[in-house]
């Protein structure tokens, strides 16, 4: 049972990380970050038929190619930003996999990352705007 806390402290903490970077930056930023990494978190536990469709080879091997030049591109461009997306898929993958072996369905799984994502990329942006504020010049690093 200590397990899947341990991955949740860690999705938490990737979350708070990711808020206290854009805690330099204007409130839209947060926001817009917690929409995509809610929306990779969805395509995580329901989008694998979509992917798998995405990523098949032939005529529709375009769009994976689009993808895959994207990836490379925020990784030469924008390390920083590239290694923390890595982080949050890893961690989030992690904290899946423990839930589900700890016997959660799909549903609690993805509502209680969605809420942990809130609070933690919530805390952090706060932290960050009260504390010790991130710096602005962290994507180009």
């Amino acid at each position: 049972m200590i397990t899947p806390l341990i991955s949740l402290v860690c999705v938490g903490l990737a979350y708070g990380m990711l808020g206290w970077n854009f805690s330099a930056y204007d409130l839209s930023w947060a926001m817009g970050a917690w929409l995509i990494a809610i929306t990779l978190t969805i395509l995580l536990f329901w989008g694998e038929k979509i992917t798998q469709r995405m990523f098949r080879l032939g005529p529709r091997g375009i769009v994976s190619m689009l993808i895959l030049s994207a990836v490379v591109t925020l990784a030469v461009v924008a390390s920083a930003l590239f290694a923390m997306t890595l982080l949050l898929l890893a961690t989030q993958m992690l904290a899946c996999l423990e839930l589900q072996s700890a016997g959660l369905n799909r549903r609690s799984i993805l509502l209680s990352m969605v809420f942990l994502s809130i609070i933690a990329l919530g805390g952090g942006w706060l932290a960050g705007k009260t504390y010790y504020p991130g710096s602005e010049y962290w994507l180009t690093s």
